[in-house]
């Protein structure tokens, strides 16, 4: 790891702003977007989850199908933001 000390930039040109706070900055806005994705993903499985208990019978596979979609995802915005926050830590 020291290494890569040797490498890292320790301060941007043209400004105060470090790599640091550039670095708190992204990982606020990525744990930010985590709770607002995951909020909307969960207001919209259980609007799914309403549809699918009134609709008609020809619809539920539709509706199943969005059900999967939502799940599908709130998984893949957990991973990407979760990848973000790990890279993070590899550079603070």
């Amino acid at each position: 790891m020291k290494y890569l000390n040797l490498l890292a930039i320790q301060q941007l040109e043209g400004g105060t702003y470090t790599v640091d706070t550039v670095l708190k900055v992204i990982r606020q806005i990525t744990d930010w977007a985590l709770a607002v994705g995951i909020s909307l993903a969960g207001i919209a499985l259980v609007v799914s989850f309403i549809m699918y208990a009134v609709v008609d019978i020809e619809q539920k596979p539709r509706v199943k199908a969005r059900i999967t979609q939502t799940l599908l995802g709130i998984f893949g915005i957990v991973v990407a933001i979760s990848l973000v926050n790990i890279i993070i830590r590899l550079f603070a």
